[in-house]
């Protein structure tokens, strides 16, 4: 054979095997990248179907820990009123949510009859729909022990919040039998359990989800509850049956029932032995609430509809790679000289590109002006677009999820299918920012509301630094640039109106006038109304922010009564150069109520101050007047009748005070010694019964008071005055008091008795926890 013969052969089965190789591995890797990529987006799709169903789950049971809620403070109810009460609350969570198939309630016998002390035993309460029409139902249930085994047993045993497995329920008279499953929260008291709260749910709606979720050609979904019942189906007939006995075979080699039932996110391929298709499946596990029983989304995709585009571009590939083999085979016969540099060229870059190696720089310039040019660009153009592509990786692997790609072409699978995720990935990303926003506004209300909870302890003796305290840190913490705190003076009752308590950074000259009538200007508007005045267009003569660059109207103006059962005792007005986010205006909203609250008791408090002082300073002045009638027997008769006026006034105030408080003496030890008319009767004894009796009989006490109770006396022995606020047992009615405790002395300074004027604030306290818990529940609904 000639030179050039050997030469041909030898160019000829070099370009042939290198470019072979070449495509081959392309097409290797093409098919690798688009099942990976494939598997991925049925994962997301997965996914984002597991969550619809996981929210909706979770709606209902949101629903049964809401009731759970709402019946916290239950002890508080009157026990006569306890099972009425909570009928209301079942009916009403019926009427507002017409897809439900009932609403039950069990409640143990014992937390509802304090004389029942049988461990067992409890009342079931349901309300259900039975042919459009709302119907109730209530029984006694396990009066002869505890049902172990069933669902009740076990969540009471667990004190956990459950979604029950699905099971079949009839509802009307004509036996039609409904797949159904139920929420579970129990209702723990101190760490016992004393009810279990729940809803019944059609699982209808989730065999019709099923049949609508078709992301690719041939594939389907499935809904697995926690103990593999299928919930829903393509296939109707399988709705209700165990995944054991209808995947047998799956079930066997990849262990799906155990997975599910682990809450495992999962996935196989497999072959169906029915249609001898091969799947891909993927498993996505359910979260309900804080249940040990999470449900399961899968999503099976037949794995030839994945890769069928990826075949179609291979088989265009291997017919263009012939195409082009056999353009090269004639060009060659002609140019066999002229193409073998470019020939070398190419092939040493193709040995690299096929090693994974790709260098803009070593790109070739053939002029040849034939196909081989056009393969140097083409091969140019194949090695610029991976060099982008793998840097257009590597930036979203750095977390730069707004770098730029462009695609080679609308036919560029790979291109589409990185903008793809990179799209994902910034949806994610804004997702998530979202949550991390939310979950920051409702720590930082938290953290606020325990913040201002602590302000409001600590400053209640003294209005003036009360208010300062109170609108100072409130503009700090909401970041405002000026507050004031108005306070609603009715010392004199034909002299209504509000006035300047404190403020902070205000120009001073805005307030020279510390007075505002109501219903005068902005302030005395807010108060009359009892509404929020938000305003964002500030006239420019209303208020000025100064600071060392000069003075600036705010951008917006907040005022907010201070309202306490319909009452107002204040307004606070807060200004701003920034925007108040709907969360702050929110926050300062429910701080204001506390604010009126401790405004309330501030001023009770400073009023029983007042008459123990009073009395006190009367006391004194008597004793002053005896010493001098004893010394002086010449002014006798005038001190006598000095001596008799002071003390009528003093019987007076003393009357006063037995008429309009609860008055008790007691001993250095703590037992009564002597109490008033009004406290025997509200105790319905007489004082020889109560003489001798323990001031800690009847008192209801949290565990801190428990453990600070023996300091109480010792400072009450060594002279210290205390203010409380106590809770009673009378006559099986729990009565709040505020008391003040007063250590009377003798000649010698030694504690002798201690005084307790008290005041009943059980009407006050109720009320204010009712419309608490009203507006609870109203947040909740």
């Amino acid at each position: 054979m000639k030179i050039r013969s050997k030469l041909l052969l030898s160019v000829m089965a070099i370009v042939i095997v290198t470019y072979g190789l070449c495509i081959g591995y392309l097409i290797f890797k093409l098919r690798d990248i688009s099942l990976q990529e494939a598997f991925e987006k049925a994962d997301l799709y997965a996914k984002d179907n597991a969550n619809i169903v996981g929210a909706m789950l979770n709606k209902d049971m949101d629903i049964s820990r809401t009731m759970v809620h709402g019946m916290y403070d239950f002890r508080k109810i009157p026990q006569k009123q306890r099972a009425s009460t909570f009928i209301k609350m079942l009916h009403g969570v019926t009427v507002g949510n017409p897809n439900l198939l009932s609403v039950w309630g069990n409640w143990e016998i014992n937390a509802m009859d304090s004389t029942y002390k049988k461990p067992y035993g409890r009342n079931r309460y349901i309300f259900f729909r039975e042919e459009g029409e709302i119907k109730y139902t209530e029984e006694t249930l396990n009066l002869d022990g505890e049902a172990y085994g069933t669902s009740y047993y076990g969540v009471k045993q667990s004190k956990q919040e459950t979604m029950l497995d699905p099971y079949w329920f009839t509802y009307s008279e004509s036996g039609e039998q409904i797949l159904e499953a139920s929420t579970a929260v129990p209702l723990l008291e101190n760490g016992n359990f004393v009810g279990l709260f729940g809803v019944d749910i059609p699982l209808v709606f989730y065999q019709d989800f099923t049949s609508k979720i078709k992301p690719f050609e041939g594939s389907f979904s499935i809904i697995f509850s926690h103990n593999g019942t299928i919930v829903g189906h393509h296939d109707e007939k399988y709705l209700g049956k165990v995944l054991g006995d209808v995947y047998a075979v799956e079930n066997g080699m990849h262990g799906i029932a155990e997975k599910i039932f682990n809450g495992e996110n999962f996935s196989f391929v497999y072959t169906d032995t029915i249609n001898s298709n091969e799947y891909y499946a993927t498993f996505i596990a359910i979260p309900i609430g804080q249940s040990q029983t999470p449900w399961s989304f899968a999503l099976f995709t037949p794995t030839k509809v994945l890769l069928q585009q990826q075949k179609q571009i291979s088989k265009k590939a291997i017919i263009l790679s012939l195409i082009g083999f056999s353009v090269l085979s004639l060009v060659i016969l002609f140019i066999a000289y002229g193409i073998t540099k470019p020939l070398a060229s190419i092939k040493n870059l193709l040995s690299e590109l096929s090693l994974g190696k790709i260098d803009v720089e070593k790109s070739t310039e053939i002029r040849t002006g034939d196909e081989m040019e056009d393969i140097n660009h083409s091969l140019n153009t194949l090695i610029d677009a991976l060099s982008k592509t793998i840097h257009f990786a590597s930036e979203i692997g750095k977390g730069n999820l707004n770098i730029q790609h462009t695609k080679l072409s609308d036919d560029d699978v790979l291109g589409l299918a990185l903008l793809d995720m990179q799209a994902s990935l910034v949806k994610a990303k804004e997702n998530e920012d979202a949550r991390k926003k939310e979950a920051e506004q409702t720590n930082w209300s938290t953290l606020g509301i325990a913040k201002f909870a602590e302000i409001l302890r600590m400053n209640n003796d003294n209005i003036a630094e009360f208010s300062y305290q109170v609108i100072s840190n409130l503009v700090k913490y909401i970041g405002a640039q000026i507050g004031a705190l108005f306070l609603f003076n009715d010392d004199n009752a034909e002299d209504l109106h509000f006035e300047l308590a404190a403020s902070y950074a205000y120009d001073r000259r805005k307030y020279i006038e510390k007075r505002i009538e109501i219903g005068e200007g902005l302030v005395g508007r807010c108060a009359q109304e009892g509404e929020v005045i938000f305003m964002t267009d500030i006239p420019k003569d209303y208020i000025q922010i100064f600071s060392g660059l000069g003075d600036e109207n705010p951008r917006c103006l907040l005022l907010v009564p201070l309202k306490l059962n319909e009452e107002v005792y204040g307004v606070v007005e807060l200004a701003s150069f920034e925007f108040f986010e709907s969360h702050v205006v929110e926050f300062v909203k429910r701080i204001g109520e506390s604010i009126a609250a401790t405004i309330s008791t501030v001023k009770i408090n400073i009023k029983t101050a007042q008459l123990l002082a009073e009395s006190k300073h009367k006391s004194e002045e008597l004793a002053s007047q005896e010493e001098e009638m004893r010394q002086n027997m010449e002014e006798l008769q005038a001190t006598q009748e000095e001596s008799a006026r002071k003390t009528a006034e003093m019987e007076s105030l003393i009357n006063a005070i037995h008429s309009s408080s609860y008055v008790i003496e007691y001993d250095t030890k703590g037992k009564i010694i002597n109490a008033n008319e009004a406290y025997l009767n509200l105790m319905n004894v007489t004082l020889d019964v109560i003489v001798g009796t323990h001031h800690s009989d009847n008192l209801v006490m949290t565990e801190k008071q428990l453990s600070e109770y023996k300091s109480f006396w010792e400072d009450l022995s060594r002279g210290m005055k205390k203010k409380e606020t106590s809770q009673l047992s009378i006559n099986d009615k729990i009565y709040t008091f505020m008391e003040t405790y007063a250590p009377i002395f003798n000649e010698k300074n030694e504690v002798i008795k201690i005084l307790k004027i008290a005041q009943n604030i059980t009407d006050f306290t109720e009320s204010n926890r009712s419309e608490n818990g009203h507006k609870r529940r109203d947040n909740d609904t």
